[in-house]
């Protein structure tokens, strides 16, 4: 059973939400609010595994909201505004609902968030050096070791897992890819991209190259972090 709740400031939404909560049986909602203080109050206390968040709400934004949560709690952002979905992307949303939300558009995001649920356990992966991934074929799983990994990157709202020239692509979020790869291996230096250290060539002029070829720019949010940990293995 997947715990739900919905942050959302009109109740003709709130309500449309419940209504398509309740036609899912592996749903189930603890909580529906109007305000976001309230709503983050809620989820502290009850810890759910979805929140359907607005994006526009009064006193803060849904993606100050994402920025508070745990990066367990998966989300599903909803909104009238399509402009917000890239944005609600690189936030780690697992899917982005445009209003008014249909019921089959519903319940596509709720099969996104299933697959994130199902994915296998990071408990027992920290004590792994593989994962295995779920393919669109019905029964078939990928094995994928992590020394394979160059990097991770992400693309709309799905993960890219790259491995010399193979693409495995995935249903997941950068922040779940963080939880899961061994951090003494891998570190996040974009908001789209994780990659391998030891996979490292060199680094150069923004830019890290790969072993692979691949050439990824370091985003500015993550230099200072990134030059810190590549110092101490400098001679």
């Amino acid at each position: 059973m997947v715990k739900c709740i919905v942050i959302d400031d009109e109740q003709p939404a709130i309500d449309i939400m419940k209504h398509h909560i309740g036609k899912v049986p592996e749903l189930e909602l603890i909580g529906a609010y109007l305000n976001p203080i309230d709503g983050l109050k809620a989820i502290k206390k009850e810890k759910p595994d979805l929140v359907f968040l607005d994006i526009q709400i009064n006193e803060m934004t849904g993606l100050e909201v994402m920025n508070i949560l745990d990066d367990k709690i998966k989300v599903i952002l909803c909104t009238a505004f399509s402009e917000y979905a890239v944005e609600g992307f690189n936030n780690d949303a697992v899917d982005y609902l445009l209003k008014p939300i249909s019921f089959e558009r519903f319940t596509k995001a709720i099969k996104k968030v299933v697959a994130n649920l199902e994915q296998v356990n990071t408990n027992s992966i920290k004590e792994q050096d593989y994962i295995y991934t779920k393919t669109e074929q019905k029964g078939k799983f990928i094995k994928i070791h992590f020394q394979d990994i160059d990097y991770v990157e992400a693309m709309g709202n799905y993960i890219s897992i790259n491995r010399g020239k193979e693409k495995v692509m995935i249903y997941y979020t950068m922040k779940d890819m963080e939880r899961i790869l061994p951090k003494e291996m891998f570190m996040r230096i974009h908001k789209s991209y994780i990659v391998s250290l030891p996979n490292i060539l060199m680094v150069e002029n923004g830019f890290v190259v790969l072993k692979n070829g691949a050439k990824i720019s370091i985003g500015a949010n993550y230099k200072n972090d990134f030059m810190q940990r590549i110092k101490k293995n400098i001679l």
